[in-house]
This record gives C-alpha cells, sequence and structure tokens, in this order.
C-alpha cells in the first residue's frame, strides 16, 4: 500500500516500478480478503486526493474497494468530499464510480445516518452531470 502512495505521487517516466503490478497485487488482495478499515482509508486518500496515478489503475482500484469489516463515517465522509468541481477534485469518473462504491457498501455503513447528514453536500452537486 505503502508503494502504491509513493508512486501516486511520482510521475510516470520517474518511477522504478510499474504501477499496474502494484495495483493488480492490491486488488488481489483486497479481493481476496477485504480491506481492513487503515487500508481501505489509506487507499481512499490516495484516490480521491490529487495524484498521478492514470485513470484505468484508479478505476481499477475503486472497483475493488472491498471492506473487511463496517465503514468508517471518516471514509464516506473523505469520499463524499473529493466530489464536485476543481483542481483538488477526483476526475468525474473516478467521482461517478466512488458514488457507485458508496450504493454498493450502503448495508455496511458503520453508520447509514452519514449519508443522511451529509445530504445537503450530495444535493449541491447535482448540478454535475456526471455525478447526476
Amino acid at each position: 500500500m505503502l508503494t502504491i502512495a509513493i508512486a501516486s505521487r511520482t510521475p510516470a517516466k520517474q518511477r522504478s516500478v510499474k504501477v499496474t503490478g502494484l495495483v493488480e497485487s492490491v486488488c488481489a488482495k483486497a479481493y481476496e480478503e477485504g480491506l481492513p478499515n487503515a487500508p481501505l482509508a489509506r487507499l481512499v486518500d490516495i484516490i480521491t486526493l490529487p495524484n498521478l496515478l492514470d485513470q484505468a489503475n484508479v478505476g481499477r482500484l475503486i472497483r475493488n474497494l472491498y471492506p473487511a469489516s463496517k465503514v468508517p463515517d471518516a471514509v464516506v465522509a473523505k469520499v463524499v468530499g473529493s466530489l464536485g468541481h476543481g483542481r483538488a477534485k477526483s476526475a468525474y469518473p473516478a467521482q461517478a464510480a466512488l458514488l457507485k462504491w458508496l450504493v454498493m457498501v450502503y448495508d455496511v455503513l458503520e453508520n447509514q445516518k452519514i449519508l443522511s447528514q451529509l445530504y445537503a453536500v450530495l444535493f449541491n452537486l447535482l448540478d454535475t452531470i456526471a455525478i447526476r
């Protein structure tokens, strides 16, 4: 996980390892065992913060965010906070994939009321076509 974090901040031409291999190993582990809360939170940070990963790898990481236990409120808040317009926000396809992920993990959220509490934020994002 640490190597993906380093690779996400390193330009592609300066990386000493292939990111695809790192992403593939993380995805395989997540699929087999699920991601505990701390690695899940770190991976969500990597995905939602500005990074130098290509969209294919970001999409693969999002599709393989399998939680091993209940998803904490902090992770949900990070995902919702990463939505919208701006340079510091994720690309629109990644935002759409993150919203789909929130829908998929709704039953395993630690506190399902968190989405109700963040409803105003989500409602204000309806003007973004990619998020609708």
